[in-house]
């Protein structure tokens, strides 16, 4: 196939070069306007937002895995860590859940979040909520993942309000 445009010729190799250019361009664009058009739309401002990624093999990691932490040869193994989210009571919270290897389930009980369907690899999910009780509370996986299912979990720290009032130091006069 050749096409003579303004004296130049552009060759089978030179067209399958540019669609091959293009189709690494565009498949990740295409992805991350996917992701964004799933984004729950009208939060406020101040909203806590928290990645979680499903790994089979390191548990729920905070924030997005990348493939070369997957794939790569030379990675670091590194131990499994357990995800702890801080947030004041009243926060309306974002979770984007996602999953790196195989299916996943997620489960917030104290909240009332429970995925039952899964969380399939490349898929995402997002789940909001306003953190309206103190405490400590745990989620989990809910869906068998492999050996290290049964500890592949978290904590979500939602702490009191502290009123500025309150925070202020007040000196004390000391009077002899």
């Amino acid at each position: 196939m050749e096409n003579r445009r303004s004296g130049k010729i552009m060759t089978k190799d030179h067209f399958y070069l540019v669609f091959i250019i293009l189709l690494l361009i565009g498949i990740p664009l295409g992805i991350r306007a996917y992701d964004h058009s799933l984004k729950p739309q009208n939060l406020p401002p101040d909203t806590k937002e928290f990645t979680l990624t499903g790994n089979s093999q390191k548990g729920w990691i905070l924030g997005e895995v990348q493939a070369y932490d997957i794939l790569s040869v030379f990675k670091k193994e590194e131990g499994q860590t357990d995800p702890v989210l801080k947030v004041t009571k009243g926060d309306q919270v974002v979770l984007k859940l996602r999953s790196s290897d195989v299916t996943h389930g997620f489960a917030m009980k104290a909240f009332g979040i429970y995925i039952s369907k899964g969380i399939d690899p490349g898929q995402t999910i997002y789940v909001k909520f306003k953190a309206d009780k103190t405490g400590t509370f745990m989620f989990a996986c809910t869906v068998f993942c492999g050996d290290i299912h049964h500890s592949m979990k978290g904590s979500l720290i939602v702490s009191e309000v502290v009123s500025e009032a309150v925070s202020e130091v007040i000196p004390e006069v000391v009077t002899q």
